[in-house]
């Protein structure tokens, strides 16, 4: 539905993409969690590319890739946790064969990358997307740097669009950190990410909108 109704999709699925990796960086992968973003990618992107503005974007622009590498990464866990419980390894034994897959994965990785990059497969970042890490007046396009939208944000406007939630958000996201689980996690996540992206570009306190209410 969002790919279909408004760009932004791009936010969503990384959203979602960095939520799946900070579940493993907290130990909190399991076959539940697998299983859930797997077919929560592999159905979204079936779909996505049936959306003719979209195309195979998913799977060439380098701002959407991240969330494919955390598949990948998630394969690999899951192939490293059947044979560890298949042969019954002990904990270092399976750290082993993580590390061992791992490197392989990441060097057949490389090898594509390499191979696939001079032949143009890859689409560039926007102009829009590296005005979110470099200054808004330094990214290249006369366009986005001449929109005032695209300035950094400051407490005032935070409080023009959000008002009481500034202050109930807050509260709400230190009772979600106290009741800290999977799906808690999610809203720990999305507001990091919303704060952090608004408070670069001025016309993405529209993204802290839903997060903020939800906290509030």
């Amino acid at each position: 539905y969002m790919v279909a109704a408004w760009g932004g999709y791009v936010f969503v699925l990384n959203l979602v993409g960095c939520h799946a990796a900070v579940l493993v960086l907290m130990g909190r992968f399991s076959r539940k969690v697998y299983w859930s973003y797997s077919l929560f990618y592999a159905v979204g992107t079936a779909l996505a590319i049936q959306v003719p503005v979209v195309g195979w974007t998913p799977l060439k622009s380098l701002e959407q890739l991240g969330p494919a590498l955390v598949l990948l990464g998630y394969q690999v866990l899951y192939g490293c946790e059947v044979v560890r419980l298949k042969k019954k390894l002990g904990r270092a034994d399976a750290w082993k064969l993580r590390l061992k897959v791992i490197s392989t994965c990441a060097v057949v990785g490389i090898v594509l990358l390499i191979l696939l990059t001079p032949k143009g497969y890859f689409g560039p970042v926007s102009s829009r997307v590296r005005g979110l890490f470099v200054k808004h007046t330094k990214t290249g396009n006369p366009l986005v740097d001449s929109v005032a939208e695209h300035q950094p944000a400051n407490n005032r406007a935070y409080f023009q669009y959000l008002h009481h939630l500034c202050t109930l958000a807050p509260i709400g996201l230190l009772l979600v950190t106290l009741n800290f689980g999977d799906g808690p996690s999610f809203l720990v996540v999305y507001a990091t990410a919303a704060y952090f992206f608004s408070h670069k570009m001025v016309r993405l306190i529209l993204l802290t909108g839903p997060i903020a209410a939800a906290l509030g």
